[in-house]
Protein backbone atom coordinates (compact mmCIF):
# COMPACT_ATOMS: atom_id res chain seq x y z
CA UNK A 1 0.00 0.00 0.00
CA UNK A 2 1.48 3.29 -0.96
CA UNK A 3 1.96 6.06 1.07
CA UNK A 4 -0.70 8.25 0.06
CA UNK A 5 -3.35 5.31 0.34
CA UNK A 6 -2.54 4.58 3.79
CA UNK A 7 -2.81 8.39 4.98
CA UNK A 8 -6.26 8.43 3.56
CA UNK A 9 -7.53 4.87 5.46
CA UNK A 10 -5.77 6.20 8.74
CA UNK A 11 -7.50 9.75 8.38
CA UNK A 12 -10.87 8.23 7.61
CA UNK A 13 -10.45 5.59 10.90
CA UNK A 14 -9.99 8.72 12.77
CA UNK A 15 -12.82 10.24 11.65
CA UNK A 16 -15.27 7.20 11.93
CA UNK A 17 -14.13 5.63 14.65
CA UNK A 18 -15.95 8.55 17.45
CA UNK A 19 -18.98 8.07 15.27
CA UNK A 20 -19.55 4.16 15.76
CA UNK A 21 -21.21 4.19 18.99
CA UNK A 22 -24.18 6.55 16.92
CA UNK A 23 -25.05 3.85 14.33
CA UNK A 24 -24.37 0.95 16.08
CA UNK A 25 -26.47 -0.33 19.27
CA UNK A 26 -23.20 -1.97 20.83
CA UNK A 27 -22.04 0.95 22.39
CA UNK A 28 -26.12 2.31 23.62
CA UNK A 29 -25.82 2.43 26.96
CA UNK A 30 -29.21 0.58 28.66
CA UNK A 31 -31.78 2.26 30.89
CA UNK A 32 -31.33 1.33 34.79
CA UNK A 33 -34.08 2.29 36.56
CA UNK A 34 -32.98 1.74 40.00
CA UNK A 35 -31.34 5.35 39.44
CA UNK A 36 -34.33 7.67 39.19
CA UNK A 37 -36.56 4.78 40.70
CA UNK A 38 -37.18 3.42 44.20
CA UNK A 39 -39.92 2.15 46.24
CA UNK A 40 -39.94 2.42 49.90
CA UNK A 41 -36.11 4.12 49.81
CA UNK A 42 -34.79 1.17 48.06
CA UNK A 43 -33.99 -0.02 44.20
CA UNK A 44 -37.40 -1.14 42.96
CA UNK A 45 -36.15 -4.79 42.83
CA UNK A 46 -34.95 -4.79 45.91
CA UNK A 47 -38.54 -3.27 47.33
CA UNK A 48 -40.77 -5.77 48.52
CA UNK A 49 -44.41 -4.77 48.50
CA UNK A 50 -46.70 -6.39 50.77
CA UNK A 51 -50.50 -6.84 49.28
CA UNK A 52 -53.31 -4.60 50.11
CA UNK A 53 -51.24 -2.15 51.59
CA UNK A 54 -49.43 1.54 50.69
CA UNK A 55 -45.76 1.83 49.53
CA UNK A 56 -44.06 5.11 48.81
CA UNK A 57 -42.04 5.55 45.47
CA UNK A 58 -39.94 8.33 44.45
CA UNK A 59 -39.31 8.48 40.26
CA UNK A 60 -36.69 11.60 39.55
CA UNK A 61 -35.63 13.25 35.91
CA UNK A 62 -37.54 15.18 33.97
CA UNK A 63 -39.29 13.17 31.33
CA UNK A 64 -38.91 10.46 33.37
CA UNK A 65 -41.90 7.75 33.60
CA UNK A 66 -43.33 5.27 34.96
CA UNK A 67 -46.76 2.54 34.55
CA UNK A 68 -48.16 -0.14 35.66
CA UNK A 69 -50.76 -2.14 35.31
CA UNK A 70 -54.64 -2.29 36.44
CA UNK A 71 -53.98 -4.39 39.76
CA UNK A 72 -51.29 -1.68 41.00
CA UNK A 73 -52.80 1.05 41.78
CA UNK A 74 -50.75 4.80 41.86
CA UNK A 75 -51.71 7.64 44.10
CA UNK A 76 -50.48 11.12 43.86
CA UNK A 77 -51.02 13.49 46.57
CA UNK A 78 -53.50 10.95 47.86
CA UNK A 79 -55.47 10.94 44.73
CA UNK A 80 -55.94 7.27 43.02
CA UNK A 81 -54.10 8.04 39.19
CA UNK A 82 -56.94 6.60 37.02
CA UNK A 83 -54.37 6.34 33.99
CA UNK A 84 -52.01 4.41 35.92
CA UNK A 85 -48.77 6.56 34.23
CA UNK A 86 -47.03 9.10 35.84
CA UNK A 87 -44.23 11.08 34.17
CA UNK A 88 -41.88 13.88 35.90
CA UNK A 89 -42.61 17.27 34.72
CA UNK A 90 -40.05 19.18 37.21
CA UNK A 91 -37.94 17.72 39.08
CA UNK A 92 -39.16 14.64 41.60
CA UNK A 93 -42.94 12.93 41.72
CA UNK A 94 -43.40 11.49 45.21
CA UNK A 95 -46.48 8.61 45.53
CA UNK A 96 -47.70 5.58 46.58
CA UNK A 97 -48.21 2.54 45.44
CA UNK A 98 -51.13 -0.07 46.60
CA UNK A 99 -51.89 -3.64 45.29
CA UNK A 100 -54.88 -5.35 45.75
CA UNK A 101 -54.68 -8.38 48.39
CA UNK A 102 -55.46 -10.70 44.83
CA UNK A 103 -52.51 -9.59 43.27
CA UNK A 104 -49.88 -11.90 42.25
CA UNK A 105 -46.79 -9.96 40.96
CA UNK A 106 -46.13 -6.82 40.20
CA UNK A 107 -44.36 -5.59 36.56
CA UNK A 108 -43.38 -1.54 36.87
CA UNK A 109 -42.26 -0.20 33.27
CA UNK A 110 -39.98 2.77 33.96
CA UNK A 111 -39.31 4.80 30.96
CA UNK A 112 -36.50 7.36 30.62
CA UNK A 113 -36.78 10.62 28.98
CA UNK A 114 -34.91 9.30 26.03
CA UNK A 115 -37.65 6.86 25.02
CA UNK A 116 -35.84 3.53 26.56
CA UNK A 117 -37.55 1.56 28.75
CA UNK A 118 -37.48 -1.34 31.52
CA UNK A 119 -39.71 -4.19 33.30
CA UNK A 120 -39.08 -4.11 36.75
CA UNK A 121 -40.53 -7.31 38.77
CA UNK A 122 -41.37 -5.86 41.97
CA UNK A 123 -40.94 -9.03 44.86
CA UNK A 124 -44.53 -9.12 46.88
CA UNK A 125 -45.61 -11.08 49.81
CA UNK A 126 -48.85 -11.25 51.97
CA UNK A 127 -49.61 -7.87 53.72
CA UNK A 128 -52.39 -6.92 56.27
CA UNK A 129 -54.74 -5.07 53.81
CA UNK A 130 -55.98 -1.44 54.70
CA UNK A 131 -59.37 -3.56 54.40
CA UNK A 132 -59.81 -6.77 55.52
CA UNK A 133 -62.13 -9.70 56.69
CA UNK A 134 -59.93 -10.74 59.62
CA UNK A 135 -60.40 -7.39 61.17
CA UNK A 136 -63.88 -7.23 59.84
CA UNK A 137 -64.61 -10.05 62.33
CA UNK A 138 -63.37 -8.80 65.21
CA UNK A 139 -65.45 -5.33 65.08
CA UNK A 140 -68.69 -7.09 64.21
CA UNK A 141 -67.78 -9.75 66.98
CA UNK A 142 -67.32 -6.76 69.20
CA UNK A 143 -70.36 -5.33 68.07
CA UNK A 144 -73.04 -8.21 68.69
CA UNK A 145 -71.48 -9.86 71.28
CA UNK A 146 -72.93 -9.11 75.03
CA UNK A 147 -70.74 -9.32 78.19
CA UNK A 148 -70.56 -7.49 81.37
CA UNK A 149 -67.04 -6.32 80.43
CA UNK A 150 -67.75 -3.36 77.73
CA UNK A 151 -64.08 -3.55 76.74
CA UNK A 152 -64.40 -7.01 74.98
CA UNK A 153 -67.93 -6.41 73.60
CA UNK A 154 -70.12 -3.57 73.10
CA UNK A 155 -73.47 -5.57 72.77
CA UNK A 156 -74.82 -3.17 70.19
CA UNK A 157 -78.30 -5.06 69.23
CA UNK A 158 -81.84 -4.48 69.31
CA UNK A 159 -80.92 -1.59 66.99
CA UNK A 160 -84.85 -1.29 66.30
CA UNK A 161 -85.90 2.22 64.44
CA UNK A 162 -88.28 4.73 66.27
CA UNK A 163 -90.80 4.48 69.65
CA UNK A 164 -87.08 6.10 71.55
CA UNK A 165 -85.44 2.56 71.78
CA UNK A 166 -82.42 2.91 74.33
CA UNK A 167 -80.28 0.37 72.59
CA UNK A 168 -80.42 2.15 69.11
CA UNK A 169 -79.40 5.65 70.47
CA UNK A 170 -76.46 3.96 71.85
CA UNK A 171 -75.38 1.98 69.20
CA UNK A 172 -75.71 5.50 67.09
CA UNK A 173 -73.49 7.56 69.42
CA UNK A 174 -70.68 4.71 69.10
CA UNK A 175 -71.28 4.82 65.42
CA UNK A 176 -70.97 8.50 65.43
CA UNK A 177 -67.77 7.97 68.07
CA UNK A 178 -65.87 6.06 65.53
CA UNK A 179 -66.18 8.43 62.45
CA UNK A 180 -65.16 11.45 64.61
CA UNK A 181 -62.05 9.69 66.20
CA UNK A 182 -60.92 9.41 62.45
CA UNK A 183 -61.55 12.94 61.64
CA UNK A 184 -65.08 13.29 59.91
CA UNK A 185 -67.25 15.96 60.31
CA UNK A 186 -70.13 13.73 61.94
CA UNK A 187 -73.47 14.51 62.64
CA UNK A 188 -77.04 12.67 64.26
CA UNK A 189 -79.23 13.34 61.38
CA UNK A 190 -83.02 12.90 64.07
CA UNK A 191 -86.23 13.86 61.88
CA UNK A 192 -89.45 13.30 63.64
CA UNK A 193 -93.00 13.43 61.66
CA UNK A 194 -95.22 13.91 65.09
CA UNK A 195 -92.51 16.49 66.70
CA UNK A 196 -91.72 14.28 69.32
CA UNK A 197 -87.20 14.20 69.53
CA UNK A 198 -87.64 10.91 71.57
CA UNK A 199 -89.30 9.07 69.00
CA UNK A 200 -87.70 9.72 65.50
CA UNK A 201 -88.86 8.75 62.43
CA UNK A 202 -85.22 8.48 61.62
CA UNK A 203 -82.35 8.75 63.19
CA UNK A 204 -78.60 8.93 60.73
CA UNK A 205 -75.13 8.75 61.28
CA UNK A 206 -73.53 10.87 58.77
CA UNK A 207 -69.91 11.46 58.43
CA UNK A 208 -68.35 14.41 55.72
CA UNK A 209 -65.44 14.59 54.43
CA UNK A 210 -64.31 17.76 52.16
CA UNK A 211 -63.35 17.32 48.43
CA UNK A 212 -61.59 19.47 46.17
CA UNK A 213 -64.29 20.48 43.86
CA UNK A 214 -67.21 21.62 45.91
CA UNK A 215 -69.54 21.71 43.28
CA UNK A 216 -70.61 17.92 43.47
CA UNK A 217 -71.30 15.46 45.85
CA UNK A 218 -71.01 11.80 46.19
CA UNK A 219 -71.74 9.29 49.17
CA UNK A 220 -71.73 5.65 50.19
CA UNK A 221 -73.64 3.74 53.16
CA UNK A 222 -75.58 1.06 54.84
CA UNK A 223 -78.63 0.88 57.00
CA UNK A 224 -77.25 0.31 60.39
CA UNK A 225 -81.12 -0.34 62.00
CA UNK A 226 -81.96 -4.42 61.91
CA UNK A 227 -85.29 -6.14 61.18
CA UNK A 228 -87.91 -5.41 64.49
CA UNK A 229 -89.98 -7.98 65.65
CA UNK A 230 -92.42 -9.31 64.24
CA UNK A 231 -91.13 -8.22 60.22
CA UNK A 232 -91.85 -10.41 57.90
CA UNK A 233 -90.77 -12.41 56.33
CA UNK A 234 -88.70 -14.31 59.62
CA UNK A 235 -90.33 -12.40 62.42
CA UNK A 236 -87.69 -9.77 63.10
CA UNK A 237 -84.25 -10.20 64.94
CA UNK A 238 -82.30 -8.77 67.88
CA UNK A 239 -78.57 -9.19 66.56
CA UNK A 240 -79.17 -8.68 62.62
CA UNK A 241 -75.36 -9.81 61.89
CA UNK A 242 -75.97 -10.44 58.11
CA UNK A 243 -78.47 -7.42 57.77
CA UNK A 244 -77.01 -5.15 58.24
CA UNK A 245 -74.21 -5.04 61.11
CA UNK A 246 -71.92 -6.56 58.10
CA UNK A 247 -72.53 -3.79 55.86
CA UNK A 248 -72.60 -1.73 58.76
CA UNK A 249 -68.67 -3.10 60.17
CA UNK A 250 -67.62 -2.56 56.36
CA UNK A 251 -68.73 1.33 56.10
CA UNK A 252 -66.32 1.57 59.94
CA UNK A 253 -63.45 0.13 57.66
CA UNK A 254 -63.91 2.08 54.82
CA UNK A 255 -64.22 5.35 56.92
CA UNK A 256 -60.45 5.02 58.27
CA UNK A 257 -59.29 3.90 54.71
CA UNK A 258 -60.41 6.76 53.22
CA UNK A 259 -59.31 9.15 56.33
CA UNK A 260 -55.97 9.96 54.28
CA UNK A 261 -57.14 9.92 50.89
CA UNK A 262 -58.71 12.94 49.05
CA UNK A 263 -61.50 12.82 46.67
CA UNK A 264 -62.49 15.38 44.44
CA UNK A 265 -66.26 15.94 45.37
CA UNK A 266 -67.37 16.59 48.76
CA UNK A 267 -68.02 12.48 50.35
CA UNK A 268 -70.22 11.37 52.86
CA UNK A 269 -70.08 8.30 54.63
CA UNK A 270 -73.20 7.38 56.21
CA UNK A 271 -74.89 4.60 58.53
CA UNK A 272 -78.95 4.99 57.84
CA UNK A 273 -81.78 4.50 59.75
CA UNK A 274 -85.02 3.19 58.91
CA UNK A 275 -84.18 1.10 56.14
CA UNK A 276 -86.56 -1.71 56.68
CA UNK A 277 -89.48 0.69 57.46
CA UNK A 278 -89.31 1.98 54.01
CA UNK A 279 -85.70 4.14 53.75
CA UNK A 280 -86.85 6.56 55.90
CA UNK A 281 -83.58 7.58 57.08
CA UNK A 282 -81.93 7.89 53.58
CA UNK A 283 -84.67 9.80 52.30
CA UNK A 284 -84.74 12.20 55.80
CA UNK A 285 -81.20 13.17 54.35
CA UNK A 286 -81.70 13.49 50.94
CA UNK A 287 -85.00 15.67 51.21
CA UNK A 288 -84.14 17.45 53.96
CA UNK A 289 -82.77 21.27 54.74
CA UNK A 290 -79.89 21.11 56.93
CA UNK A 291 -76.36 21.87 57.47
CA UNK A 292 -74.97 18.01 57.19
CA UNK A 293 -78.04 16.87 54.79
CA UNK A 294 -77.54 16.21 51.05
CA UNK A 295 -76.90 19.38 49.44
CA UNK A 296 -79.73 20.68 47.09
CA UNK A 297 -77.23 22.98 45.34
CA UNK A 298 -74.58 20.91 43.96
CA UNK A 299 -74.39 17.98 41.44
CA UNK A 300 -74.86 14.53 43.58
CA UNK A 301 -72.45 12.56 41.01
CA UNK A 302 -72.85 8.89 42.47
CA UNK A 303 -73.55 6.91 45.29
CA UNK A 304 -72.60 3.08 46.87
CA UNK A 305 -74.78 0.83 48.96
CA UNK A 306 -73.45 -1.91 51.06
CA UNK A 307 -76.55 -4.10 52.28
CA UNK A 308 -76.67 -7.74 53.77
CA UNK A 309 -72.24 -8.55 53.34
CA UNK A 310 -70.33 -11.63 53.53
CA UNK A 311 -72.97 -14.57 52.16
CA UNK A 312 -71.50 -14.51 48.98
CA UNK A 313 -68.43 -16.11 46.79
CA UNK A 314 -66.29 -17.12 47.48
CA UNK A 315 -68.04 -18.25 50.63
CA UNK A 316 -69.63 -22.29 49.56
CA UNK A 317 -72.93 -23.18 51.13
CA UNK A 318 -72.14 -25.63 54.05
CA UNK A 319 -75.21 -28.19 52.54
CA UNK A 320 -73.78 -28.38 49.07
CA UNK A 321 -70.56 -26.92 48.42
CA UNK A 322 -72.09 -24.51 46.21
CA UNK A 323 -70.70 -20.76 45.87
CA UNK A 324 -72.86 -18.09 47.53
CA UNK A 325 -74.06 -15.62 44.73
CA UNK A 326 -72.25 -12.75 44.38
CA UNK A 327 -74.27 -9.70 43.28
CA UNK A 328 -73.66 -6.19 42.19
CA UNK A 329 -76.19 -3.98 40.36
CA UNK A 330 -75.41 -0.29 38.94
CA UNK A 331 -78.37 1.59 37.90
CA UNK A 332 -80.51 3.34 36.76
CA UNK A 333 -80.75 1.01 33.63
CA UNK A 334 -83.74 2.48 32.03
CA UNK A 335 -83.13 -0.03 28.77
CA UNK A 336 -82.11 -3.91 29.49
CA UNK A 337 -80.38 -3.68 26.05
CA UNK A 338 -77.81 -1.08 26.29
CA UNK A 339 -75.24 0.18 28.67
CA UNK A 340 -77.14 3.36 30.36
CA UNK A 341 -74.39 4.78 33.13
CA UNK A 342 -71.08 5.46 32.78
CA UNK A 343 -70.66 3.87 36.64
CA UNK A 344 -71.10 0.24 34.72
CA UNK A 345 -67.74 0.75 33.59
CA UNK A 346 -66.11 0.65 36.73
CA UNK A 347 -68.38 -1.73 37.77
CA UNK A 348 -67.30 -4.04 35.86
CA UNK A 349 -63.50 -2.99 35.19
CA UNK A 350 -63.13 -4.03 39.33
CA UNK A 351 -64.32 -7.27 39.14
CA UNK A 352 -62.78 -8.16 35.60
CA UNK A 353 -59.97 -6.51 34.89
CA UNK A 354 -58.99 -5.68 38.77
CA UNK A 355 -59.99 -8.08 40.77
CA UNK A 356 -60.44 -10.72 37.74
CA UNK A 357 -63.46 -12.36 39.48
CA UNK A 358 -64.96 -15.83 37.76
CA UNK A 359 -66.86 -14.05 34.56
CA UNK A 360 -68.58 -17.39 33.98
CA UNK A 361 -68.51 -19.49 37.04
CA UNK A 362 -71.90 -20.99 37.83
CA UNK A 363 -74.09 -23.89 39.67
CA UNK A 364 -75.46 -27.13 38.36
CA UNK A 365 -78.89 -25.48 39.07
CA UNK A 366 -80.15 -22.18 40.11
CA UNK A 367 -80.79 -19.92 42.68
CA UNK A 368 -83.26 -18.47 44.91
CA UNK A 369 -83.52 -14.87 43.68
CA UNK A 370 -81.78 -12.08 41.72
CA UNK A 371 -81.59 -9.59 39.89
CA UNK A 372 -84.68 -7.84 38.10
CA UNK A 373 -83.67 -8.04 34.83
CA UNK A 374 -81.76 -10.51 32.83
CA UNK A 375 -82.45 -13.31 35.15
CA UNK A 376 -82.90 -15.88 32.91
CA UNK A 377 -79.49 -15.37 32.17
CA UNK A 378 -77.70 -14.77 34.88
CA UNK A 379 -80.13 -17.44 37.49
CA UNK A 380 -76.67 -20.04 37.51
CA UNK A 381 -74.54 -17.68 37.36
CA UNK A 382 -72.42 -16.76 40.87
CA UNK A 383 -71.13 -13.21 39.63
CA UNK A 384 -74.50 -11.47 38.94
CA UNK A 385 -72.63 -8.27 38.39
CA UNK A 386 -74.24 -5.80 35.68
CA UNK A 387 -76.99 -3.29 35.06
CA UNK A 388 -80.36 -3.46 36.70
CA UNK A 389 -83.22 -1.62 38.19
CA UNK A 390 -82.97 -3.61 41.62
CA UNK A 391 -84.40 -1.58 44.03
CA UNK A 392 -85.16 -2.45 47.97
CA UNK A 393 -82.47 -0.65 50.43
CA UNK A 394 -80.96 2.68 50.58
CA UNK A 395 -79.65 3.07 47.17
CA UNK A 396 -83.29 4.01 45.37
CA UNK A 397 -83.24 6.99 47.37
CA UNK A 398 -80.13 8.51 45.51
CA UNK A 399 -81.07 6.73 42.44
CA UNK A 400 -84.53 9.11 42.39
CA UNK A 401 -82.12 11.98 42.17
CA UNK A 402 -80.46 10.88 39.10
CA UNK A 403 -77.68 9.82 40.56
CA UNK A 404 -75.77 6.69 39.23
CA UNK A 405 -75.38 3.81 41.87
CA UNK A 406 -74.33 0.76 42.76
CA UNK A 407 -75.74 -2.09 44.92
CA UNK A 408 -73.76 -4.93 46.50
CA UNK A 409 -75.55 -7.31 48.16
CA UNK A 410 -75.12 -11.23 49.11
CA UNK A 411 -77.39 -14.18 49.37
CA UNK A 412 -80.90 -13.24 50.46
CA UNK A 413 -84.66 -14.27 50.76
CA UNK A 414 -85.15 -18.33 49.40
CA UNK A 415 -80.70 -18.26 49.66
CA UNK A 416 -80.20 -17.62 53.49
CA UNK A 417 -83.15 -18.74 55.61
CA UNK A 418 -82.19 -16.82 58.60
CA UNK A 419 -82.93 -13.60 56.52
CA UNK A 420 -85.15 -11.11 58.87
CA UNK A 421 -84.91 -13.64 61.57
CA UNK A 422 -83.43 -14.34 65.05
CA UNK A 423 -81.10 -16.61 63.51
CA UNK A 424 -79.71 -13.95 61.49
CA UNK A 425 -76.48 -13.85 64.06
CA UNK A 426 -72.28 -14.20 63.45
CA UNK A 427 -71.89 -17.60 64.85
CA UNK A 428 -74.85 -18.65 62.21
CA UNK A 429 -72.97 -16.53 59.05
CA UNK A 430 -69.94 -18.55 60.19
CA UNK A 431 -71.84 -21.90 60.40
CA UNK A 432 -73.29 -21.65 57.00
CA UNK A 433 -69.87 -21.16 54.99
CA UNK A 434 -68.31 -23.33 57.01
CA UNK A 435 -65.39 -21.70 59.45
CA UNK A 436 -64.68 -18.22 60.43
CA UNK A 437 -62.04 -18.09 57.69
CA UNK A 438 -64.55 -18.69 55.12
CA UNK A 439 -66.51 -15.62 56.00
CA UNK A 440 -63.35 -13.18 56.21
CA UNK A 441 -62.36 -14.47 52.75
CA UNK A 442 -66.07 -13.60 51.64
CA UNK A 443 -66.30 -10.11 52.88
CA UNK A 444 -62.66 -9.02 52.37
CA UNK A 445 -63.27 -9.55 48.45
CA UNK A 446 -66.35 -7.65 48.62
CA UNK A 447 -64.79 -4.69 50.21
CA UNK A 448 -62.20 -4.32 48.22
CA UNK A 449 -64.72 -4.34 45.21
CA UNK A 450 -66.82 -1.70 46.27
CA UNK A 451 -63.89 0.80 47.94
CA UNK A 452 -61.92 0.42 44.22
CA UNK A 453 -65.27 1.32 42.61
CA UNK A 454 -65.37 4.29 44.98
CA UNK A 455 -62.01 5.18 44.30
CA UNK A 456 -61.95 4.92 40.66
CA UNK A 457 -65.65 6.49 40.34
CA UNK A 458 -63.84 9.51 41.89
CA UNK A 459 -61.70 10.43 39.31
CA UNK A 460 -63.72 9.24 36.27
CA UNK A 461 -65.82 12.80 35.08
CA UNK A 462 -67.92 11.22 32.95
CA UNK A 463 -70.06 9.78 35.95
CA UNK A 464 -72.34 12.20 35.88
CA UNK A 465 -76.06 13.06 37.41
CA UNK A 466 -78.58 12.08 34.98
CA UNK A 467 -79.91 15.03 35.32
CA UNK A 468 -77.44 17.23 35.23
Amino acid sequence: MNRRLTAFVLATLFVVAPLAGCFGDDEKESVVASESFQIDFVNPEDAILRTGEFHDFTLEGKGNAISTEADVLIFINDTYVKSHSVMVEDNTVFGQFITTPYTTEVNITFMSNDGQSQVVKVPITEGVPIVNGEEWFEKIDFITSVCTDTTKCGGYVNRWMGAGNAFYERAAEYFKGHFEGLGYETHLLRVTDHGNLAQPESLNVVAWKQGRNDSCVQGMGGHMDIAPPGGPPGGGTYEGAYDNTAGTVAMMLYARAFADLTFECDTFLALWSSEEEGLRGSNAFANNQCDYCLPHDKELKFYINMDMMGMSWPAKKNGNGDPFPYHAWSGPDSDPEVQDVEITTVLEHVHWNVLKAPMTLRIDGTYGAGCDQHWDEHEDLVFDVHEDTFGRSDHVTFRNLGAQTIFHLGAYDADYSAYHSPSDTLDNMVAEVGGQEELEKSMEFVMWAAMLEFIIADQTPEIRNLNA
